[in-house]
């Protein structure tokens, strides 16, 4: 009997267990329902929706990458940088060119234009020393001018051929014996130079010049004394030669288009008066006929100019 009720309430007591175990489970999944259904359904709604949408996008967007890289594979592609550096690298240089281009005289191969000089000439190469002698007052000096035709033709670049053809007079003076003398000189000069431009504004030019008489006087004043009252003519005779030979240098300054300004210098080589005799010609014995000799020796005299001049170019 005792062991039957034992067994009875052992029966009872796990029972009891089993049914409050089953209470329990209920309870926590009531709960976990409970917080779930509490959660608003729109924030997971949004979520989920996004991820779909971004998970869908980014193939599509790979698939458009890939059509434009096929469709354009020839075009490359230039950072944005480096075309503004390359329009702003280019457009000065273009309009330093074209300044230049428009600033740059345009210099014709041939051209022909005149020309107008102030002379400066003394003579020099006296076989007597005329500086020097009391009887006269020096070396004749005097000043002139000239003008004529210009000619250049280029043989390589910023070289040219330039002939010129000018008509020059030119009037010096001395005195001997407190007489005055003066000789006045015509000429033909031929210089045939060769010129060089240098920076399109300067030239330097030299070369060889042919001198051709056209006319050469001589004026002497008589030998007077009032005391005496008697006046002395002289029957000197004083002719230049008619053929000359020089040599003539110099520069110039491009002013404006066309006009020039330029200084030169010519030096003769060859005697100005080789027929005119002095009384030392004469020996002993020999008599000077009239109009045949010079008073003054010219043996050895030659011309030497500045010039001061100014020319034009028509083209």
């Amino acid at each position: 009997m005792k062991k039957l009720w034992t067994l009875f309430a052992s029966s009872l007591l796990l029972a009891s267990v089993s049914f409050a175990q089953d209470d329990f489970e209920s309870e926590y999944e009531a709960q976990a329902e409970e917080q779930v259904a509490d959660q608003p359904s729109d924030q997971f709604n949004d979520q989920t929706e996004d991820q779909f949408a971004d998970q869908a996008s980014e193939p599509a967007e790979e698939a458009e990458q890939a059509s434009n890289t096929e469709a354009a594979p020839s075009q490359p592609v230039v950072p944005q940088y480096q075309a503004q550096d390359n329009t702003q690298a280019t457009e000065p240089a273009n309009t330093q060119n074209d300044d230049y281009a428009e600033s740059k005289p345009a210099v014709n191969k041939t051209g022909f234009g005149l020309r107008l000089a102030f002379d400066y000439g003394r003579m020099f190469g006296f076989k007597d020393d005329l500086d020097n002698d009391s009887d006269i007052s020096g070396t004749p000096s005097g000043f002139g001018f000239e003008g004529g035709l210009m000619v250049r033709v280029q043989m390589i670049p910023n070289l040219f051929f330039a002939p010129e053809i000018n008509v020059a007079y030119i009037s010096t003076n001395h005195e001997y014996m407190d007489h005055e003398r003066k000789y006045t000189t015509t000429d033909l000069e031929i210089p045939l130079m060769l010129r060089g431009v240098i920076a399109d504004k300067f030239y330097v030019s030299g070369g060889a010049q042919i001198n051709l008489t056209i006319n050469s006087k001589s004026e002497i004043d008589p030998i007077e004394n009032s005391v005496l009252n008697f006046k002395i003519e002289t029957t000197e005779k004083v002719e230049q030669a008619t053929f000359g030979v020089g040599i003539v240098a110099g520069a110039g300054y491009n002013i404006v288009a066309g006009l020039f300004v330029d200084l030169r210098f010519y030096m003769g080589l060859s005697e100005l008066y080789p027929d005119v005799k002095s009384l030392d010609d004469y020996a002993d014995g020999d008599t000077a006929e009239e109009g045949e000799y010079s008073l003054v020796n010219m043996s050895g005299a030659r011309m030497m100019k500045f010039k001061a001049g100014i020319s034009y170019w028509f083209m």
